[in-house]
């Protein structure tokens, strides 16, 4: 996963996606190269966000997925977070969800 999040560089690679099929669930990694938006959808429906709340509110410019768009910077977290959260994602959230994810 660290391979695959370093070609993020919010410019040509700008998103990679993890899914399983049964039950559906899946989890988005976008921006790059510095920062990214970490987003996902658990099998009750519920949608994930990583945030990392004691950032604050800057909003920070960022290509996600292809789109330009501003984004607070208290949503954005780091490449070293990011990849723990592809882990803790394939692991199944065998700890539960961290005090930095939230579900709408």
């Amino acid at each position: 996963m660290t391979e695959a999040l370093a070609r993020l560089d919010g410019r040509r690679w700008t998103e990679i996606s993890i899914a399983d099929d049964a039950p559906f669930r899946y989890l988005t990694i976008s921006g790059g190269p510095d920062l990214f938006l970490v987003t996902g959808g658990l099998e009750d429906g519920g949608i994930l966000h990583l945030k990392d709340p004691a950032e604050g509110g800057l909003e920070i410019w960022l290509v996600c997925g292809g789109q330009l768009g501003y984004f607070p910077r208290s949503h954005l977290v780091t490449a070293k977070e990011a990849v723990q959260a592809a882990a803790d994602f394939l692991g199944g959230f065998a700890g539960g969800l961290g005090e930095n994810w939230t579900v709408e």
